[in-house]
């Protein structure tokens, strides 16, 4: 007769709960992480303007924002592009921000996204899985699934 504690049945619970925990505060640092790094920008940014040369040692260095890793962004954006049909690199970039839950209101964060975001569509431009037409008032391009 087996009992329940011979197939680890707790221990791979109680290690599952304690990974869904530990991942929680990861995904809450690095808000807080890029919070604070937007906030030491834009003091920089005053001090700069006041005449003060802010030193390069001074800048704590600001580490990577992984968006996505090597392949989904490229991914993400072809099944957008399949699901709602054409678009610019400011929607999909709009509707990724959505997605992960990002603050729309940050200026400097929607411009970085937005750039990310339209470097990935001009790669797969390039790899002819999308193509663009201008179609904006602003000159943006339109992005659709190639035929």
């Amino acid at each position: 007769m087996q009992r329940s504690t011979d197939t680890y049945e707790h221990t791979i619970n109680g290690l599952l709960q304690k990974r869904r925990e530990i991942m929680q505060e990861m995904a809450e640092t690095r808000e807080r992480l890029g919070s604070m790094a937007n906030d030491i920008d834009a003091i920089d940014r005053v001090l700069e303007r006041l005449g003060h040369n802010v030193a390069s040692e001074d800048r704590p260095s600001r580490p990577r924002d992984i968006v996505f890793f090597r392949g989904q962004l490229r991914q993400w954006l072809l099944n957008q592009l399949r699901e709602h049909g054409p678009a610019t690199a400011r929607q999909l970039a709009e509707r990724l921000m959505n997605f992960q839950q990002r603050d729309l209101t940050d200026r400097r964060l929607m411009a970085e996204v937005v750039h990310r975001v339209g470097k990935g569509l001009q790669n797969a431009g390039a790899s002819r899985l999308v193509v663009s037409t201008k179609k904006t008032k602003r000159g943006e391009n339109t992005w659709r699934l190639a035929e």
